[in-house]
This record gives C-alpha cells, structure tokens and sequence, in this order.
C-alpha cells in the first residue's frame, strides 16, 4: 500500500505497558480508559489486545460505549459521566454499561426509572477536581437512595485526583482521605481512584479499581516509573515522507511569513505532514523530528499539508526517506513539551486522512 502521512500502532508495546499496569497495581482491578478512540490508538483494537490482561473499558461518550458493546458483547464497559435521560439509561441497562452517576437529580432519575435489566452503578464524588462528582452530603444521599432499588445490581465508589502527578502528594492524600472516609460510612463497596499517575506514583490509592489511561499508550506523566518496571513504550509511531530536500541561502527565509531564516547556508527537507494530519500548527522552531533516526529540528510555521526540517548536519537526507515525528525514539511528550501542549492531545488529533497500519503481535 501506498504510504505518504501514516501511523503505526504496535500491540506489543500496547500489552506491555498493560502488564506494566498489572506489575505496578498486583492487587487491584483494572479498568483500562479507551475513551476518545482510545486515545487515538482504535478503541476496539485496543480492547481486542487488552481483554485478557484487563478487567473492563471505560468510555465517555454513549456513541462510544455502544459501538465498543457491538465489538466487545461479553466485555465490562463502564460510561464515564455525561448527561443521561430516562431513554439514555434504559439503553444502557439494555446494553449492559456501568453507569457513573456524578449529581444527585441523575440519582433520582434513576431511582425513577424502570429499567428493562437492572445495572451497576459508580457513584462519583467531587473531591477537588471541581468537574463532575457529588458533594459529600449528595454522594451519602445518592448513595443511599440507589442502594435501595431493585434494579441496581451493585454500587461502586470513585473519585478522580487533580494533581497526582505532581510532586506535593498533600492534595492526592487530602482526596483520598475524603472519597474513603466517607465511603466507609456508607458499607463496604468496590472504590476507584487511581488514575495513571496515581498508579504509578501512590501506590497506597489503588484501592479496589485503577483507571489508566495514558500509561497504556506509552506516557508517564510523573517521569518517575522505576527503571525495573521497566520503561513503557510507545504504541503509535507518527510518520511520513519527505518530499523535497532544497538548499537555502543566508538570509533566506522558509514557510509562512519566513518565520525561520537561515543564519548560514542550510539544507531543508520538506516532510508530507501538516497541521490537517494532526500534527500541531503551534510547534516552534526546533521541535526535534526523527529523519532516518537522525535528529533534525524544525524551521519554519507547520502549514496544513507540509512541515519543513533543518537537515543541515545531516548526511544523505533525500525525497523518499522516512521521518518519525514522534513514536519509539522520539516521545510525544517531548514533541508536546515544544508545542505547548500534551501527549494525549497530539495522540488524539490524528486526522482521518492518516493512513494507520496495526503491527501483528
């Protein structure tokens, strides 16, 4: 098949980073985040790799929930909070979602609602996020409302942490503290907090569930996993073509409004990515790009179809070779740091037009 712009997603990498969740969370149950895609990688390819490794998949969409369901029919698939009518929930009870209830008007809703089969539901509570989650007063009530219908099967309890990747653990221990505390009120329920950075760097906030997300694709997001954990790896490796190799003069500028000007002679490689791709119209100049596992940075403004590299140092560049942009040498971390921006937003804007290639395991 013909390749120009493309991703490569390698199950490998994908499993391993999975049996690194495992290694880091031995006690605990996972439920693998594959929201958004799966953070751009294929939900259902994701799920397809990982079913024998995790316990279930967590989604935020409805769309998304139920077209994982028609892929994963046997799978646990918990829909993460969103709004949710009468209909909505008896199409969850009908496709058998956990259902995250985040206010008390959805609780009563639901307590209201007849259902064609009963569901389990996660109870979420706001312990300094301040996005969705109950208050502790609603979360008792909502608790206590639910645990009485026939129609819930079993209620779990869950919070999500704002600041576990950073190094003042005071907030994730304050949070943690509030969802158990109060949790251990109301019986003895399963209880969910951990997301990637907590499973890695608060081992003592697993609890009963963990929810990682990034980690799975190859992120750290606290740069801290011990080396014997072993590192994670990168699961999509961003490519394309170079196009065009050209000579510059000094002084002479490249791309939009000359925005990078050559201080000495130089040799530009003009690679088959733009900002229509996914790759970020904001990344500054000397943004690392891999050529042939060279690295080169680049000169000049992303433009929608094209980006163009500083290859001055290195031998050999021509039409034809290939460049990573970001993947197994290059992380996307790092291409985000340049950007302003974040590995799960750079995994997540891959346009359609990108070719993708799954690696056989």
């Amino acid at each position: 098949m013909h390749k120009t712009t493309w991703v490569e997603f390698n199950s490998k990498a994908l499993r391993h980073n999975a049996n690194t969740v495992r290694r880091c969370a031995p006690h605990a149950a996972i439920l693998a985040m594959v929201k958004a895609n799966g953070y751009g990688h294929g939900a259902e390819w994701v799920a397809e790799q990982l079913h024998d490794i995790v316990d279930g998949f967590a989604v935020a969409r409805p769309s998304e929930a139920f077209r994982l369901r028609k892929a994963r029919p046997n799978d646990r698939i918990l829909l993460l909070g969103t709004e949710l009518n009468s209909v909505l929930l008896n199409d969850c009870a009908a496709h058998q979602l956990d259902i995250v209830i985040h206010d008390i008007d959805t609780a009563r809703l639901l307590a209201n609602t007849p259902l064609s089969k009963a569901v389990t539901v996660w109870l979420k509570m706001n312990t300094g996020m301040n996005r969705l989650g109950m208050s502790a007063t609603d979360f008792a009530d909502a608790h206590r409302l639910l645990s009485a219908q026939r129609h819930i099967t079993a209620i779990h309890h869950m919070s999500h942490f704002s600041d576990a990747e950073t190094e003042d653990t005071s907030i994730t221990q304050a949070q943690y503290q509030a969802l158990t505390s109060l949790s251990s009120t109301l019986g003895e329920v399963p209880l969910s907090m951990a997301n990637s950075a907590a499973i890695i760097a608060h081992p003592t906030t697993h609890l009963d569930w963990v929810r990682p997300g990034i980690m799975l694709y190859g992120d750290d997001p606290t740069c801290t996993l011990a080396p014997e954990d072993q590192p994670l790896q990168a699961v999509m490796s961003f490519k394309a073509k170079v196009l065009a190799v050209r000579d510059v003069e000094p002084g002479e500028g490249v791309g939009y409004n000359r925005r990078w000007k050559a201080a000495h002679k130089a040799r530009i490689a003009t690679i088959a990515a733009g900002y229509a791709d996914g790759y970020p119209r904001q990344a500054v100049d000397g943004t690392p790009v891999l050529i042939n596992d060279q690295r080169a940075t680049l000169a000049g403004r992303v433009s929608m179809d094209l980006l163009t590299v500083d290859v001055s140092h290195l031998a050999d560049i021509k039409a034809g070779d290939i460049a990573t942009l970001w993947g197994d040498a290059l992380s996307a971390a790092e291409v985000g740091r340049h950007c302003n921006t974040i590995s799960y937003e750079l995994f997540t804007r891959i346009t359609q037009r990108v070719e993708r290639f799954y690696l056989p395991s």
